[in-house]
């Protein structure tokens, strides 16, 4: 980017909603920029929700196998 770069919007926040947001307007054609600071779509992707339900899904899966008759 340079001093001469010019925008139609300027989301400020890369977290869940502000990533919509800049996609949401890109995909109507609007020259985008998204200010984030630290982890662009926020922290549930990489060390909240989704690492935690990575390791849940597995003893779920588990669970429902067990539950089957002749499953040991």
């Amino acid at each position: 980017m340079s001093g001469a770069d010019r925008f139609d919007a300027v989301v400020v926040g890369g977290g869940p909603g502000g990533v919509t947001a800049a996609v949401r307007l890109a995909a109507h054609g609007l020259a985008v920029a998204l200010i984030e600071d630290r982890l662009v779509g926020g922290e549930c992707h990489y060390w909240a929700c989704n690492p935690t339900k990575t390791l849940i899904r597995p003893i779920e899966v588990l669970q429902l196998a067990r539950a089957v008759p002749g499953v040991r």
